[in-house]
């Protein structure tokens, strides 16, 4: 008797390995590798939707590589939030496809070990791309892209312009349009804010009588002189 088709769903990890979500894993690798060199030195985090996307976490230098594990982190460590990094201790941080029901908490946890001045690229899949009827039925927790950018700011990440990534259309699908707006991801790239120390204030001196002059100067050191 043949085996009965499972019914239950896959979950979100899993859709990571299908053979879709490759397609947008090697369209991401194309636009993030060759901005690898331009962000700040090591050391690093990386953090993946699954094992196999830490195939592509390639940075020079001393960094950690993370994968989503349930509700927590696996890979090179195995955690939890809070992440296991002392604060400002890491340059860059890349997210791919990990900002779900725990955004603002990842997020700000981010924001916690970066450096001033160290970046973080983030990119997560467009809820408003005809390309969702190849994730929707999977259990996904997927923000868009207004509220992504409202909780990079919020925990004081400084948002550059948003880009759009991968396909549009499910595979099958011949039509093409040039919307970026309507692309399977979107990607954010962010710089963790510096605050200048405030110069030093001026010391108001107030002098209550009237202004000495040099002549009324000699006169108070002769009288002194003569005591």
């Amino acid at each position: 008797m043949p085996a009965l088709p499972s019914l239950r769903q896959a979950t979100p990890t899993s859709w990571f390995d299908s053979e879709p979500a490759q397609e947008l894993f090697l369209l991401e690798q194309q636009l993030l590798l060759p901005q690898l060199p331009t962000l700040p030195g090591p050391p690093w985090l990386w953090i993946t939707p699954s094992a196999r996307w830490l195939d592509g976490a390639l940075l020079g230098g001393r960094g950690l590589r993370l994968f989503r594990d349930g509700q927590g982190y696996a890979g090179e460590a195995r955690c939890a939030l809070p992440l296991p990094l002392p604060n400002e201790s890491v340059r860059v941080v890349i997210l791919q496809h990990v900002t779900a029901a725990d955004a603002a908490a990842l997020l700000a946890e981010c924001e916690r070990v970066l450096m001033p001045g160290g970046r973080l690229l983030l990119s997560s899949l467009n809820p408003f791309s005809p390309y969702r009827a190849q994730w929707r039925r999977h259990g996904m927790v997927v923000r868009t892209p207004q509220r992504l950018r409202q909780l990079l700011e919020r925990v004081g990440l400084e948002c550059d312009d948003t880009r759009y990534v991968g396909p549009m259309w499910p595979a099958a699908s011949r039509r093409r349009f040039n919307l970026a707006a309507l692309r399977a991801a979107c990607l954010f790239s962010a710089e963790k804010r510096t605050f200048a120390l405030p110069g030093p204030t001026p010391v108001r001196m107030r002098w209550r009588g009237p202004m000495p002059t040099p002549g009324m100067t000699r006169s108070i050191l002769e009288t002194n002189e003569d005591h």
